[in-house]
């Protein structure tokens, strides 16, 4: 489903990118016990080539009955198709540089990918921008709740076959563009500031300098996704039960927490990595 533009604003941060919605189903809700079953990355190229990558993968385990429920992809369904690792260059192939759009994508659908990378021993694709429709809508302060059927349904998008990856993906990135036309105001930005911008928090929350910057006001780091940001003699969480504090600080007073954040099902990108290494060394 190519991009269109939103109706009602005056420039668009998506233009002139690669833009793709993408949903995975699996067998389970555990990034590090769970498989992948079908992914969708559904939208288009910069120049506004449709673009559709979806399959059904082996994930070479049994599907329990309770999630079949969910997404309706049963054990017959997958027999005897690929794992994962075969789709794994034409998914990097697509994600790298583009713009990434998912419902709780950084939370679910980002960490299942990694690990899936992590096992085929592939490095991850890295996208100019990841957008999690979830935390739009929260940042909008949107009314609850905030699942992706009631918000299609908030902004009049048919969200057929949910549960199914195509029908999620195109369905979130429909709902991107509508939130977008919206709230115009909050998009008047490079589409890579996007991320930054659901991350700020306001001067006045704590442990912030009223008559100083914040954390809102720190640089972060790139491929962090909001959770690191740089001071001018440290480097901090400004995300989480440690946010505020700086790496140094967390190292020695709850180290596993720091464990968490550098793992695969932590939302670092191998550049935040290598910051967060540095400064526990």
């Amino acid at each position: 489903m190519p991009h269109a533009r939103p109706e009602m604003m005056t420039t668009d941060p998506l233009a002139g990118h690669r833009v793709l919605g993408f949903d995975l189903e699996t067998t389970g809700l555990s990034a590090s016990q769970h498989r992948i079953v079908q992914y969708a990355l559904i939208g288009c190229d910069a120049d506004g080539t449709p673009m559709q990558l979806e399959a059904l993968v082996n994930p070479r385990r049994a599907i329990p009955p309770e999630t079949t429920r969910v997404h309706g992809i049963t054990d017959a369904d997958v027999r005897g198709l690929p794992d994962f690792k075969s789709h794994v260059a034409a998914i990097a192939e697509a994600i790298e540089g583009a713009v990434i759009v998912g419902h709780n994508v950084e939370r679910f659908d980002w960490p299942f990918l990694r690990n899936e990378f992590t096992r085929a021993g592939v490095a991850m694709p890295r996208p100019l921008a990841i957008l999690d429709t979830l935390r739009i809508a929260r940042k909008l302060r949107l009314p609850p709740r905030h699942k992706l059927g009631v918000l299609c349904q908030r902004f009049d998008i048919s969200l057929e076959n949910a549960h199914t990856a195509g029908a999620d993906a195109a369905a979130t990135l429909l709902l991107l563009h509508r939130m977008m036309a919206a709230h115009p105001q909050h998009f008047r930005r490079p589409v890579e500031d996007i991320p930054d911008w659901l991350s700020a928090t306001r001067t006045s929350d704590r442990g912030a300098d009223r008559l100083g910057p914040g954390l809102a006001d720190l640089e972060p780091v790139p491929g962090s996704h909001g959770w690191l940001c740089h001071t001018e003699t440290d480097v901090v969480i400004v995300r989480g039960r440690n946010r505020g504090r700086s790496i140094a600080e967390i190292d020695r007073d709850d180290a596993s927490y720091l464990d968490w954040l550098a793992s695969p099902a932590g939302p670092l990108e191998a550049e935040a990595l290598e910051v967060l290494t540095a400064q526990r060394a």
